[in-house]
């Protein structure tokens, strides 16, 4: 009897630490404590016959000895019932109940499940109470560690059940050296493998390997995978540091595949959908707002900013958007027009605020200079209509050309050496023109050119200042870069009988004062000075005045003095001035008849009408944006 003591108290479970060996050492046990079970049960016996026995129990002790015999020659490998006190006896630590699947027994602290033969079951599930335990190759219960069964994973926890529906964070199967992450179990136990759940009304990926994804992540069919080298139309999504997929919500973060240690790495604002897809291209209304995001290989779900341009693409039925601009680039605005598109998306990092801009007036940089916004550049404006688009005119709109010019030093100065198209667009009840590149129109522009005269003439036109753009009429004063003022005059309304122009300024007698081409022409350097000018417009000086230094037009033949001195004598030349226009669209009104006689008796200097308007000479060689279009003079 000692000896099987010595040889079941050996046998302490507790003190193996490896796997392996663990599994020897408790599968010899589990046969050595079967035997020992015998063997106890055998000692018992004889030990309570030889009492009877020694106490003179006869005939009935016969008959249980007989019984006894009967008992030893079964062989029966386990007991199913042992006396409470004879185990106490003995000192074993043996405890059992029932269950679904074979009976499970307590050995020296540790769980074994036996068929109904007696024999432990090996590597395998079995149930209790409607769970599930694992015991593994030595029959020993697993508790709080990774099962693998049938090719799947499982994972049991403290009290050696399957975790179903439910969460674990733990170190991936078979290595323990690697970080821990979240692993979710489904209703069958097994670990979700290249699978999507939802859980709690929020949307999970998993790997191959079970391991919840967060950041990029691609689901295609029954790959699942993290982190992929670009975004896939319809199968990539994006999930939070929870794991869980971000629907009908933003996040600024870099693009796939970028290394978790490139701080140097740019990041973008993206947009997922309420079914969780990135968005693409334009989205009318996100949260209430418009956006652009690219849908190029290269700028997939990207939120847009700044200058946004959209080819069209006729055959796809669809438009390819990206940023526009910089300062090495050479696109221009005008390379978008017809079916392109063009947007202008203000962007504020912060705030994940990159919306369309609709229905307003914006200055902004053109789009070379846009993203280093240079307060030294000039900025332009813009118009952009309703729907979002920056107005830029189609060529069917383009209808007149003309050279740009400014009031600089006390005379008009071309604002650039080259020619162009422009379009005319009422905005707000008032006509404004565009150029070609969407710029609206300001200061002064010579009108060379036009293919309808309905749109605008040929002449001279004032557009207002740079922040102001619609077509002046009537008196105007502008001031040049010294601050000094300049009186001009525009057409106030079309008029067939009269010559007079909306908008173009005024060449000869208005209101009894000079103009040419719209500015006021007025004695400068005497009290009175005459003037010949090109009044028809025909390329021929044919008209002399006289102007005072208020630029009114003087028609008496008087002797024009300045103190005392003869500055023009009218009165000896026997100058005479018209009384009316000498055509109805020709204003000659007072110019003097005979010029010729009058430039005789002229002792000051003459005007020269084009040292503040010097355009007369502007010629334009019109290079037409459409090809349909006839080059003209």
């Amino acid at each position: 009897m000692e000896i099987l003591k010595k040889l079941y108290y050996n046998v302490d479970v507790s003190e193996v630490r490896n796997t392996s060996q663990r599994s020897q050492k408790l599968t010899s046990f589990a046969k050595l404590a079967k035997n020992v079970k015998k063997l106890l049960i055998i000692s018992l016996i004889r030990s309570i016959m030889f009492l009877v026995m020694q106490l003179g129990i006869s005939k009935k002790f016969q008959k249980e000895k007989k019984e006894s015999a009967l008992i030893m020659r079964k062989q029966t490998k386990i007991a199913a019932v042992v006396s409470a006190a004879a185990l106490l006896a003995l000192g074993a630590s043996i405890t059992s109940f029932a269950a679904a699947k074979g009976t499970w027994m307590m050995v020296d602290g540790e769980w074994y499940c036996y068929d109904k033969n007696g024999d432990v079951y090996e590597n395998t599930f079995c149930s209790s109470n409607g769970k599930e335990y694992y015991v593994g190759d030595d029959g020993m219960l697993v508790r709080s560690s990774w099962v693998e069964y049938d090719g799947d994973y499982y994972f049991v926890n403290s009290s050696g059940a399957k975790i179903v529906n439910d969460w674990r964070l733990t170190t991936p199967y078979e290595d323990e050296d690697a970080d821990e992450e979240w692993f979710y179990f489904q209703s069958t136990g097994k670990r979700a493998d290249n699978k999507k759940i939802l859980y709690k009304g929020s949307t999970f990926f998993f790997d191959a390997d079970g391991k919840m994804l967060t950041g990029w992540v691609t689901a295609d069919g029954d790959d699942v995978v993290n982190e992929e080298n670009d975004i896939k139309v319809g199968t990539t999504y994006f999930c939070d540091e929870t794991g869980a997929r971000v629907e009908s919500g933003w996040v600024y973060t870099t693009e796939p595949a970028t290394a978790d240690d490139d701080a140097d790495a740019d990041e973008y604002w993206y947009y997922l959908k309420s079914s969780g897809k990135v968005a693409t291209g334009k989205q009318s209304n996100v949260k209430g707002q418009g956006f652009v995001f690219g849908n190029k290989d290269d700028n997939r779900g990207q939120m847009l900013t700044g200058w946004v341009g959209g080819k069209y693409d006729a055959t796809d039925k669809s438009y390819t958007y990206e940023e526009i601009g910089g300062e090495d680039s050479q696109v221009q605005l005008s390379d978008y027009r017809d079916n392109d598109v063009v947007y202008y998306c203000m962007y504020d990092e912060d705030k994940a605020d990159g919306h369309i801009q609709k229905n307003k007036w914006r200055e902004i940089w053109r789009p070379e200079d846009a993203y280093d916004e240079d307060e030294d550049d000039d900025k332009y404006w813009y118009w952009i209509e309703k729907d979002g688009e920056v107005y830029i005119p189609d060529s069917t709109d383009l209808k007149a050309a003309g050279f740009a010019y400014e009031l600089g030093d006390g005379a008009l100065e071309k604002d650039g050496e080259d020619e162009f198209y422009f379009a005319k667009k009422k905005i707000n009840s008032k006509d404004y023109f565009f150029n070609n590149d969407g710029e609206m129109i300001s200061d002064f522009v010579n009108v060379t050119y036009t293919e309808d005269e309905s749109v605008i003439g040929t002449g001279m036109y004032y557009f207002g200042g740079s922040n102001d753009g619609s077509m002046k009429t009537g008196s105007q004063t502008v001031k040049d870069d010294n601050d000094d003022s300049f009186k001009f005059y525009f057409g106030t309304k079309d008029n067939s009988k009269t010559g007079e122009v909306k908008g173009k300024g005024v060449t000869g007698n208005k209101n009894n004062k000079l103009y040419y081409m719209g500015h006021l022409v007025a004695a400068e350097d005497y009290k009175y000075q005459p003037v010949v000018m090109d009044v028809d417009r025909d390329g021929n000086d044919d008209a002399m005045f006289i102007v005072n230094q208020n630029g009114s037009i003087q028609h008496s033949a008087l002797e024009y003095k300045e103190d005392g001195d003869i500055l023009i004598d009218a009165k000896k030349a026997g100058a005479t001035f018209t009384t009316k226009n000498s055509k109805d669209n020709v204003w000659d009104k007072y110019e003097v008849v005979d010029a010729t006689k009058l430039a005789n008796y002229v002792y000051v200097e003459f005007l020269n009408p084009e040292v503040v308007m010097p355009v007369g000479g502007d010629k334009i060689t019109v290079t037409v944006p459409n090809a349909s279009r006839s080059n003209a003079q």
